[in-house]
């Protein structure tokens, strides 16, 4: 009697044993099935860098897209610190009428002349008399899409702004100088307009030796409205760090808004 109780908890024992290692063992097999899709995932994060470090941005062709008044002109590329896309140029009003609510338009195709992807980007300023230029930039940040590049069509969409201003202001460049890793520029804001202005933005727009747009500077100005004949100084200063895109000149330009317009 006990030999037969023995032989049943035995067999109970060897049936148990048996049991847990076939769910190991399948256990096992579902992870390890788990995992291929992993490991595929990795080779195409790997595949996809290596065509991310193949990716050649100077052999993007950039067409600007003009009109009768406003031209597009010294647009260039190239990869920022962290390998976002940067896209720059300016805007010429190259009529007698000002140009209100600007927007930038930038289309991205691919080599079959497919429409990758398109956005349109406010201007950076109000206002654009005739004659003066604005800079412009677009960061173009989706990588899984560089490659695809090969042409990107830069537009500008305005509306003409008939009104007269009374405000006239221009940029004086006094001095310039280094002060360790900085280019600092020095100069002056001089309001010749007969009326007050305001919202008043200062832009170093900076070219290469070809006359690219390679970054833009915001200038700071203490004050943001001017009296007529009022004047106000600035300091512009750069860090000349190896980031700094090579620069061998540079525009400085300010644009503002009339605190009274001058009737249409």
């Amino acid at each position: 009697m006990i030999c037969v109780n023995f032989s049943k908890q035995l067999l109970r024992i060897l049936t148990a044993i048996l049991a847990i290692s076939f769910s190991i063992s399948a256990t096992a097999l579902i992870s390890c099935t788990a995992l291929e899709p992993e490991m595929e995932e990795g080779e195409a994060v790997k595949t996809a860098g290596k065509d991310l470090y193949m990716f050649d941005y100077k052999k993007i062709i950039i067409e600007e897209t003009s009109s009768l008044d406003i031209k597009i002109k010294n647009s260039n590329l190239y990869l920022d610190l962290y390998d976002d896309l940067v896209i720059l140029g300016e805007i010429e009003n190259i009529s007698e009428i000002t140009k209100t609510d600007i927007e930038i338009t930038y289309s991205f195709y691919d080599r079959s002349g497919n429409e990758i992807i398109s956005t349109i980007v406010p201007g950076q300023v109000d206002h654009l008399r005739g004659g003066s230029r604005t800079p412009f930039h677009y960061y173009f940040s989706d990588r899984d899409r560089y490659i695809d590049i090969e042409k990107i069509k830069i537009g500008v969409n305005y509306k003409n702004h008939h009104e007269g201003f009374k405000g006239n202001p221009i940029v004086k460049r006094q001095n310039y100088y280094y002060e360790g890793d900085f280019l600092v520029i020095e100069g002056k804001v001089v309001n010749l307009g007969r009326g007050r202005i305001k919202d008043l933005q200062l832009y170093g727009t900076f070219y290469d030796d070809m006359g690219r747009v390679v970054f833009i500077k915001e200038g700071f100005l203490a004050r943001e409205e001017m009296m007529s004949s009022e004047e106000q100084e600035f300091v512009l200063k750069i860090l000349l760090d190896r980031y700094l895109p090579e620069f061998t000149d540079y525009r400085l330009e300010v644009f503002f808004e009339d605190e009274i317009k001058a009737p249409s």
